[in-house]
């Protein structure tokens, strides 16, 4: 019986919640236009342009949300922080000496660096080193194919493009990187590809206009 109303509860709070988002991405384009982004929403776009990144803390400012929850929220760019540039970030400039310079992980001191800081909290070398072979699985893997995934194609269950790259819009109409799936980011640039999924962050109420481009799926996910 527990199980059962567990089982419940579960559904309701899923429908509660895909109800919530209906309101807010009907407020959007009630507000912004029938172009307003939406909530998790798929968007295409060329790994090659994102050159800067946004922290959590600075859409935390500028929204007063978790980055997550600020998925298809229209700001003024005026009010966010100046991004910085994505080469900054250590974890992509050692996938770049991994994926394109041919270093190992060892040899990056990857391993060591992630014990030290705890980026994933108690976890003993062994479990370390088993994600990170899983990401030259993944890089190998999008290699083959020629193109990253959808989280669709990766989940048929998944929320439109929950948990993909999260990908800004500034007042230029140019994307820059929220902090989200920093490792397919990297794979994508290492790649070299066209085109990437992502799923759309903050987008200044300016850049609205530009949306249309990045909703242009590619031939090759055709």
């Amino acid at each position: 019986m527990k199980k059962i109303l567990k089982k419940i509860y579960r559904k309701t709070q899923s429908l509660f919640k895909r109800i919530r988002i209906f309101f807010k991405d009907i407020g959007n384009k009630l507000k912004y236009g029938p172009a307003a982004p939406v909530y998790m929403e798929l968007i295409w776009v060329d790994p090659g342009e994102i050159t800067t990144a946004l922290g959590k803390s600075e859409v935390l400012e500028a929204t007063g949300m978790h980055r997550n929850l600020a998925s298809g929220v229209v700001v003024d760019w005026k009010s966010v922080a100046e991004p910085y540039p994505l080469e900054d970030e250590f974890r992509i400039r050692y996938c770049h000496m991994h994926w394109v310079e041919g270093k190992s992980w060892e040899e990056l001191g990857v391993f060591q660096h992630m014990q030290q800081t705890r980026k994933y909290g108690n976890w003993p070398l062994s479990k370390i080193k088993a994600r990170f072979e899983m990401l030259d699985r993944a890089y190998q893997e999008t290699k083959n194919l020629g193109r990253l995934k959808t989280r669709k194609e990766m989940d048929p269950g998944n929320f439109r493009e929950k948990d993909g790259i999260l990908v800004h819009i500034d007042d230029r109409g140019k994307p820059v990187f929220g902090g989200n799936g920093f490792h397919r980011l990297s794979i994508s640039k290492a790649l070299q590809l066209e085109k990437i999924p992502a799923c759309v962050g903050m987008v200044d109420k300016g850049a609205i206009e530009h949306l249309k481009k990045y909703r242009q799926k590619p031939n090759s996910f055709n």
